[in-house]
């Protein structure tokens, strides 16, 4: 067995940094192998927005964020993707076998091995940063320490989360361990956790950065637009302290603690209303009538999106540039059960390509567009990972028993803004899960959420196979670390 493979042994100090330019679009990965090194690039700020960017850079990568986590293998777990389309419909090709939950073949395993030490890896890369922040907190100026420690943390808490949702059994009881929740990074065997320990844990870190974060301009509305050569624009590209609430909604939303997770998602949907913060798309920007200019993931209503530089190349072979692309098991539109009903927004990006209809072109990369002579360039890039609507959704799931009509009016609320003029009327708690599932098989296509959706509600089976929630760890790091 190759040790290298085994995630919590890696070199803590080989950080993934990037040298950003004012658009984050140009990145120099310098990986520094030694303490002395790691001294070195800490000794600036510009060090430490580097070591940042450089964390979110690695949870862009096919393996991670940019594919896998979201339209690839989890996509086709949650069973989003037609058995018979594109890379899914080829028999023996790792899609096939995730259909079936097969993670043990030979083509699935070295998949679900990257995501397990892609993620510790990048952990291990955080908490370096983590720890040189208040080592060299002198360095940092204005609110950057408190900026920038704090999406540190949120991330060391996010990257826990997903592996938690993917590693382990939906259970809670103290005796069935989870996963390891590292925070240091120091070469050592971290134990596993229970999930109940694990979940204290995720809370703690995100109340960590909470407090932190109230430095954050999006919280404090503080005008960044000339301070810092733009360092602090564009929060939504990062784990800003909305998108932290937003997460912590999630979190609480999984561990079944539903009144927490209200009260976090409120506080989200109270900034959208009294601050504008993620406010709803513009129907003008959906149904442009220069196809190539529209705002196909709804980017104004991102609590916190992934800024994919490589999307177009991701999506090839999937939604570009095949001949048999990824279709929606749920047909979107035409047939009597579709997805999307008449006038939902959603609806318009299922297009026509290479001779194949009903494409999902949510992902698709368009050109810069010359209007008037003047260069529109149009909102690409974008992997969503948390949503404003999402909110709403954890808001009409606590509600629906104790306030059933406050649940409606909250998904009322979110259909409006997809162009939906019909309001529900069933106050049946049942009926409105259910149009939560609906809802969330409609927005988050291609986006990761619907797997975790099914594993949370006890789904036993979902379309055509017994659905397995756990993944299994590396061999490695069974062997290694002594796991369960």
């Amino acid at each position: 067995m190759k040790k290298e493979l085994y995630i919590l042994k890696v070199v803590v100090w080989c950080v993934l940094i990037s040298f950003v330019c004012p658009s984050c679009s140009d990145w120099l990965d310098v990986k520094p192998k030694t303490e002395e090194e790691a001294e070195s690039l800490f000794s600036t700020e510009e060090g430490f927005k580097s070591a940042l960017a450089g964390a979110y850079i690695a949870l862009c990568e096919p393996d991670l964020y940019g594919k896998e986590l979201t339209f690839g293998m989890i996509g086709v777990l949650g069973q989003e993707w037609a058995r018979d389309q594109g890379p899914v419909g080829v028999s023996q090709s790792a899609y096939n076998n995730f259909l079936y939950y097969r993670y043990e073949e030979v083509v699935t395993k070295p998949i679900v091995e990257a995501v397990w030490t892609k993620m510790y890896k990048t952990v291990a890369n955080v908490n370096t940063l983590i720890e040189y922040a208040d080592l060299k907190k002198d360095v940092l100026t204005g609110n950057n320490y408190e900026i920038i420690k704090g999406e540190a943390i949120a991330l060391r808490a996010f990257i826990h989360f997903d592996l938690l949702r993917l590693f382990a059994d939906y259970n809670f009881t103290d005796s069935v361990l989870s996963i390891p929740y590292v925070k240091s990074s120091k070469p050592a065997i971290t134990p596993q956790f229970s999930t109940k320990v694990v979940i204290r844990l995720l809370i703690e870190d995100l109340n960590d950065a909470l407090e932190l974060l109230e430095k954050d301009p999006i919280y404090t509305g503080q005008d960044v637009s000339g301070i810092d050569n733009g360092y602090l624009v564009n929060r939504n590209f990062h784990l800003n302290y909305y998108a932290v609430q937003g997460l912590k909604a999630r979190v609480y939303t999984y561990a079944g603690k539903m009144k927490e997770a209200y009260d976090a998602a409120r506080i989200v949907i109270e900034a959208q209303k009294n601050a504008d913060i993620c406010p709803w798309v513009n129907k003008s920007d959906v149904n442009a009538t220069n196809t190539a200019l529209r705002d196909r993931t709804f980017s104004s209503e991102h609590l916190f999106a992934l800024n994919t530089t490589k999307l177009i190349e991701n999506i090839k072979g999937y939604f570009k540039e095949t001949l048999s692309p990824l279709k929606s098991r749920i047909a979107p539109k035409t047939a009597a059960d579709c997805l999307y009903v008449t006038g939902d927004y959603r609806g318009l990006f299922f297009e026509s390509d290479n001779g194949a209809e009903n494409v999902m072109s949510k992902f698709w990369q368009m050109d810069n567009q010359v209007v008037g002579g003047e260069i529109i360039r149009p909102k690409r890039n974008r992997m969503p990972v948390l949503r404003i609507s999402e909110m709403f959704y954890i808001a009409a799931e606590y509600l629906k028993t104790i306030e059933p009509q406050g649940a409606l009016d909250m998904l009322n609320e979110v259909r409006r803004h997809r162009g939906l003029v019909e309001e529900l009327t069933n106050t049946d708690p049942i009926a409105i899960q259910n149009e939560i599932l609906k809802e969330y098989q409609r927005e988050f296509l291609g986006e990761g959420q619907l797997f975790y959706y099914h594993k949370r509600m006890g789904t036993s089976r979902i379309d055509v196979a017994n659905a397995v929630y756990k993944l299994p760890m590396p061999d490695d790091e069974i062997d290694l670390g002594q796991r369960n």
